[in-house]
């Protein structure tokens, strides 16, 4: 049988997983935290900074079951978690049952990715395959008259692409969280998370229709919830804090992204009334269309609705704010959901249907993505240019790089230009985002860069697999970021040649390579190297380090994943050679453009040099005081915007609690005083004239008597009055 035909069991795999933890693993990992009074007995589950220092009495100093061997040295830098959360230090204990867990959901996430692979390569030698596809029918959900509602996988090329990188980088992160989880209480409750979230972004990938797609798309929503505020039970920041907290980061990116679900609902229903169908293969083709006789102005208003969708999930303008926060969660997550998968999924929605944005819908609707994508990309990389916390500059660098992927698939000519740099990114930004992790687990839980410096010493894997992708993600040549990004910026230009002259995507784009390239090495330098380090200040020592731990390099179970992402990092990029990457994903045989060919391809090196070599300057050498900057008024004001982010959170938060809450106060008023009003003072008048209409209900006969005769003469009266009796 074709493994195709297996694919279903790619997303059960990690189900099966999760519900193991679930039924199994977990209770009785919490069974023996209690008996080794890691947990109180009958609490709530949550993680407690007694039961960690208990954790750390009995820590194992060795192996992946231990994160530290000095774990008595490293205190929390932010008030006792050495991940960034509150009360879970590490250092602690794994109990058994909870590394059989984790064990069990890595061993499935080798089957997924095996599977995946194999799939992959099997579209790889298959142009008939990469045609077609292929669809699985795993059942009908119902059937009403006419209205079909199957539930269906389909893999194409697009497809395979995406399961290679959900399972591949998944794999990694869970094999790196047995050691960054190490000692943590909630550790089996994490990796039952983490399987819950593979599942849903599976689903959501493997879609043969709006329907699937949508369930996925909302499972992922909840499960980043989840693993967003995994540290819910951690004591609040101090007020003034730049440090997220979990239970509010999480509320913030559900109901951020709701925004956005909300008009790619709307959209979704539009599609499926003007055509009557959810399938992909029928809304992608433009016959469907014609033979409807459905104007493109639908089509069009429908498109730019789902757009809506990917804006929140990836976490564009403005709704990105949730991004940054989210960072709240343990690192893993973030080199899982907010760098390869969830924010990617917008990315892969307008893939899945850019033959209809392409071909049928008007051009205004990829106009509005490129535009949007292309303001992101250089938005979200002048506010990194002013951050310190080392996550923090990852997450807006995430946000910048996922503008460069819409504008990409506004300007290409295939959806290969967009999805081969999400490709591309998937692994350089999972290796800095570990990296970062690996540095936080090094230094105590600190993640502010003007404490660190120098640790390139201390922990020479990570540094030198940071480097590395921050090379890759700078566009530097022959990084795979070089030739994804390139791409992109090059038919940007191209799209300015075609379009009248419209080169506002290729200035943005431009200009935001140079931006990327000085921020990233802002970081690098400030983190692994220093003034007085070996080759400029690149790689720093002892004498570079200015923070309060006790620095090292972590255990294997988590450089091990540096080291393999590494290699996709470094080589990935050579596919595009021949067109190979765009001729897998749309099934063609495009003639290959070499990009060295090109004189533009040396301007956007040119601005990833500037960005280094200024850099370097700035926090290597230090030639170029940072001070510099921000020592006039001008600059400093400008600096202060940065650092704020514009001002966006403190602007949402005002029209939230002066105009939304205002209307919903005004709204309450209106009810009470209005609408009640109405009803109860309806109320009150018929309870008024009851009250004195009962009064006349004596029950005495001679009352009765005397109302009946007089009702009588009243009668007469008016007759006689009436008939003019008495006139004459």
């Amino acid at each position: 049988m074709s493994p195709v035909e297996f694919v279903s069991v790619i997303p059960l795999l990690p189900l099966a997983a999760m519900v193991i933890i679930f039924c199994v693993t977990r209770p009785l990992d919490v069974a023996q935290q209690r008996r080794l009074g890691l947990r109180p007995t009958g609490g709530s589950g949550g993680h407690n900074l007694a039961g960690t220092a208990a954790g750390h009495e009995q820590a194992e100093t060795h192996g992946p079951g231990a994160a530290h061997d000095d774990s008595a040295a490293h205190t929390d830098a932010h008030g006792g978690d050495a991940h960034g959360g509150g009360g879970h230090g590490h250092g602690g204990v794994t109990t058994r049952w909870g590394m059989i867990g984790s064990v069990i959901a890595v061993v499935a996430m080798v089957g997924a990715f095996a599977l995946a692979l194999t799939i992959f390569f099997q579209y790889f030698g298959s142009p008939a395959l990469q045609k077609s596809g292929y669809t699985v029918h795993l059942w009908d959900w119902f059937t009403f008259g006419t209205l079909h509602y199957p539930i269906d996988f389909r893999v194409d090329s697009l497809t395979a692409v995406m399961l290679v990188v959900v399972t591949g980088v998944s794999l990694l992160v869970h094999l790196y969280s047995i050691g960054y989880l190490a000692g943590d209480l909630g550790y089996s409750r994490f990796f039952m998370e983490l399987a819950l979230f593979t599942v849903s972004m599976l689903i959501l990938v493997l879609g043969a229709n709006i329907l699937v797609l949508y369930i996925g798309w909302e499972l992922v929503g909840l499960s980043s919830y989840l693993l967003i505020g995994f540290w819910f039970d951690q004591a609040p920041p101090p007020p003034g804090s730049d440090i997220p907290y979990p239970p509010a980061a999480s509320l913030k990116a559900f109901v951020t992204t709701r925004f956005g679900d909300f008009g790619m609902l709307i959209g979704i229903l539009i599609l499926f009334f003007s055509t009557g169908t959810f399938s992909f293969v029928a809304l992608n083709n433009p016959a469907t269309y014609q033979a409807l006789h459905i104007n493109q102005f639908t089509v069009t208003l429908a498109m730019i609705l789902i757009f809506c969708g990917a804006v929140g999930k990836s976490a564009q303008f403005p709704l990105h704010v949730w991004l940054p926060d989210a960072m709240a969660g343990p690192t893993p997550v973030s080199a899982l959901i907010h760098a390869a998968t969830m924010v990617a999924a917008g990315v892969y929605l307008v893939a899945r249907f850019f033959p209809l944005y392409s071909q049928v819908a008007g051009p205004q609707s990829l106009q509005v993505v490129g535009g949007v994508g292309s303001f992101t990309a250089i938005f979200a990389a002048v506010i990194a240019l002013a951050q310190n916390d080392i996550k923090k500059v990852l997450a807006y660098s995430t946000v910048s790089q996922l503008g460069y992927m819409f504008t990409g698939l506004a300007v290409g000519p295939t959806d290969a230009t967009g999805i081969f740099h999400l490709f591309t990114h998937a692994f350089f930004k999972a290796l800095l985002f570990l990296s970062s992790g690996s540095v936080i687990h090094a230094v105590a839980g600190n993640q502010d860069m003007r404490k660190m410096g120098g640790l390139a010493r201390f922990m020479p894997i990570t540094a030198f697999t940071f480097l590395l992708a921050t090379l890759s993600i700078s566009g530097v040549p022959p990084f795979s970021g070089f030739w994804s990004k390139d791409a992109i910026i090059g038919e940007a230009f191209t799209y300015g040649t075609n379009h009248g002259g419209y080169y506002w995507f290729y200035g943005l784009t431009l200009f935001t390579a140079f931006l990327t390239a000085f921020y990233m090495f802002r970081l690098f330098f400030m983190t692994f190297g220093g003034k007085g380090g070996a080759f400029g200040g690149l790689w720093g020592s002892e004498r570079q380090y200015r923070g309060e731990a006790h620095p090292h390099e972590s255990p294997w179970v988590m450089t091990l994943p540096l080291i393999l992402l590494a290699f996709p990092t470094v080589l990935l990029g050579f596919w595009s050679i021949n067109n190979g990457f765009g001729n897998f994903l749309t099934a063609g045989t495009q003639a290959y453009t070499n990009p060295f060919a090109d004189p533009l391809t040396y301007v956007g090196i040119a601005m990833a040099v500037v960005g280094i070599g200024l850099a370097w300057l700035v926090y290597g050498l230090e030639i170029i005081p940072a001070k510099a900057f921000t020592s006039n008024p001008v600059g400093r004001a400008v600096y202060t915007v940065l650092l704020n982010k514009f001002y966006l959170d403190e602007l949402y938060g005002w029209l939230i609690k002066y105009v939304v809450l205002g209307l919903s106060n005004g709204a309450v008023l209106f009810d009470k005083y209005i609408v009640d009003g109405i009803v109860n003072g309806s109320a009150t008048s018929v309870k008024r004239f009851g009250d004195a209409t009962r009064r006349t209900e004596t029950g005495v006969l001679q009352n009765y008597g005397a109302a009946l005769f007089g009702g009588a003469l009243i009668i007469a009266l008016v007759v006689f009055i009436a008939t003019g009796a008495f006139v004459r």
